[in-house]
């Protein structure tokens, strides 16, 4: 055996391993983004959650298995070389002897080496379209991979802008229901400075006192609701859920916006949105696959070759090399493929029902957003104007009160309205801030505008992407 030729295999194995841990280092995935110490915008929001939340990071590593397929069936079109080789040593002990005395003649022992190298060949050269069948399929299961994981990254971003807005309504009762309570500590004082000279019987000082207590008790509320709102946000974005976020405060005096155009946004919404995308290469994959069933009926042609050397005691002793073409024809097969094809074909069709029934439902769903934000854009101006009116009555109960004219009572029952009216027009500008969100998400306006996204394939040199 070559000596040099094992010194060469030694090196090649050891370059290899060092070369394999390189790219196991390269492929570690680097640490997220930390963090930044001021308020956060929503589109910083969505950006960490992108990076930190492990659903998405999941549906990147799924999509990019697919791809893989889409590699792994374009290597058929690819000849396949297998290189083989081997070292024998044989050795038989004295198996016998003739004549007899001086004159015999013993059957002495015997060593052989030999080695061997062969190195063989195969190349489909033609397969009546299974290949491309094949090809086609699994880049119909890639884009559909792609764009469910564009989908469920929409649905992370549509979920974090949904807390994002329920966090800054949070803040807002909060704020809310400490005014609440400081209108409430005032009638409080009012009442029992009011009874101490005798204006008032003591029966104002106790009702002014439930007041302040049931103010009290809504503060905690507000706080509880603006923790579990905080923790929600948290959680999306990938975060502990006792991270003390903080938000840039919302702009609450915005003028609601237009109600948008039905056909011509749902027209858009069937060439963006990811859900039909997939549904429709879904369908192409199965089509791609009954394609290949049928091609199953007809001729392979392949092409093999051998070429070798072989010792048996002085290196290289024999050479030996063959060629040849094959031509395969299915005959039968025990109806396999009759019931494959069929099976396909039904598949096949199947896959085309359930495009036209996603297309129906998400007709549904962005009709119905759009409905909602309807009655959210509405319903903004009657909040402000219930608020406005709330005030007005406050301020009468406190001048009437003040004057001797009116009733602890009246107050309390002022403070309330007003406090539920401000609190109306909270969720009348929160819901159109969700509103609109889930109307864009529903038409497939991307909400991930300006955030960079992770790819399913790898970039090339050029820029592009693979496939």
């Amino acid at each position: 055996m070559n000596i040099s030729l094992i010194r060469r295999a030694g090196r090649l194995l050891a370059m290899a391993l060092l070369l394999g841990s390189a790219a196991a280092a390269a492929q570690t995935p680097a640490p997220a983004t930390p963090l930044p110490d001021a308020p956060l915008t929503a589109e910083e929001c969505v950006r960490i959650a992108l990076e930190r939340n492990p659903n998405a990071a999941a549906i990147l590593h799924s999509g990019r298995s697919v791809l893989a397929r889409v590699g792994l069936s374009q290597s058929a079109y690819y000849p396949t070389l297998d290189l083989s080789g081997g070292l024998s040593r044989s050795y038989s002990e004295p198996n016998g002897s003739t004549g007899s005395g001086r004159n015999s003649l013993v059957f002495g022992s015997s060593t052989s080496t030999s080695d061997s190298a062969l190195l063989s060949a195969d190349y489909t050269v033609w397969d009546s379209g299974q290949r491309k069948a094949a090809v086609g399929e699994a880049k119909a299961n890639y884009q559909a991979a792609d764009a469910n994981y564009i989908a469920t990254l929409q649905n992370l971003a549509l979920s974090v802008d949904t807390a994002y807005y329920n966090m800054q309504g949070a803040l807002w009762v909060l704020e809310v229901s400490k005014d609440t309570l400081k209108q409430a500590d005032f009638h409080l004082e009012m009442a029992q400075a009011r009874n101490d000279v005798g204006l008032v019987p003591r029966s104002d000082v106790l009702k002014a006192a439930t007041a302040q207590a049931d103010a009290k008790l809504a503060v905690i509320q507000a706080q509880a609701q603006l923790e579990t709102a905080r923790a929600n946000l948290a959680s999306l974005m990938g975060l502990p859920s006792d991270s003390m976020l903080q938000l840039v405060p919302a702009n609450r005096e915005f003028v609601p916006p237009q109600l948008p155009d039905w056909a011509s946004n749902w027209a858009k919404a069937q060439e963006t949105l990811p859900e039909i995308k997939t549904a429709f290469q879904d369908s192409e994959s199965f089509r791609y696959a009954y394609l290949g069933a049928k091609a199953a009926y007809l001729p392979t042609v392949s092409a093999s070759g051998t070429a070798g050397l072989f010792d048996s005691g002085n290196w290289p002793n024999r050479q030996e090399w063959s060629a040849g073409l094959q031509i395969r024809i299915p005959v039968f097969t025990g109806f396999a493929r009759k019931y494959q094809a069929r099976q396909a074909k039904e598949s096949w069709e199947s896959s085309q029902a359930n495009l036209q029934a996603t297309i129906l439902n998400s007709e549904k769903a962005a009709y119905g957003a759009r409905i909602t934000l309807d009655a959210a854009i509405q319903a903004v101006p009657a909040a402000e104007a219930y608020v406005a009116s709330a005030q007005e009555n406050m301020d009468v109960a406190n001048g009437q009160y003040k004057n001797g004219l009116g009733s602890m009572l009246d107050i309390n029952d002022a403070l309330a309205a007003l406090s539920a009216a401000k609190l109306r027009l909270i969720q009348a500008r929160l819901n159109v801030a969700t509103a609109t969100v889930a109307w864009k998400r529903a038409t497939g306006v991307d909400l991930l505008e300006g955030v960079p996204l992770p790819p399913i394939a790898p970039q090339r040199p050029d820029g592009d992407q693979k496939p």
